[in-house]
């Protein structure tokens, strides 16, 4: 039995497209579709690992979901990255605009809330604080719906390794 490839390549592959489509403003949105482009991250992880198999080794569950949660992790970093990037370069930070809206709607906020509101719009806090939570909360999603991209991504790959290799088998 042959040795399998390594997992880090397809990793950082299906991360990277996991990451830049959902950092990309617009595309992003995407996400909103039972995180749909982390499901395709993983499973683009899977498929290059699948790829790189012989058709003698056997991809198993366990290799789809190594390598989703390994794409989701790469994905939440590259995408942290790929946003911070967009704020900076663009000027156009979401958060600041909720903020601004609150404070122009004239509405009777509480003056602890206000100066929250106030520092936060100053965009000081947003650029430590907020990365890291928004981080945080992306290494979660990213490796657990990587995951199951992965699992799925695996599963759909080993029916096709295994009608190509019977295809293999029937020609001999």
């Amino acid at each position: 039995m042959k040795e399998k490839p390594g997992k880090l390549i397809p990793a950082l592959i299906g991360g990277s497209v996991m990451g830049v489509l959902s950092s990309v403003p617009i595309i992003g949105m995407g996400n909103c579709l039972c995180c749909m482009w982390i499901l395709l991250g993983g499973a683009v992880g899977a498929y290059f690992y699948w790829r790189d198999l012989s058709s003698e080794t056997e991809f198993s569950t366990g290799d789809g979901a190594l390598i989703g949660l390994l794409s989701g992790i790469f994905g939440a970093l590259f995408g942290t990255l790929i946003g911070y990037f967009f704020i900076a370069t663009t000027g156009l930070n979401w958060l600041q605009q909720i903020i601004r809206n609150i404070i122009e709607s004239g509405e009777d906020v509480p003056t602890e809330f206000q100066d929250l509101l106030d520092t936060l719009q100053e965009g000081s806090l947003y650029s430590s604080f907020f990365i890291f939570i928004g981080l945080f909360f992306d290494l979660v999603r990213n490796s657990i719906f990587g995951m199951l991209g992965g699992i799925i991504g695996a599963a759909f790959f080993r029916k096709r390794k295994i009608t190509r290799g019977n295809k293999v088998n029937q020609k001999e």
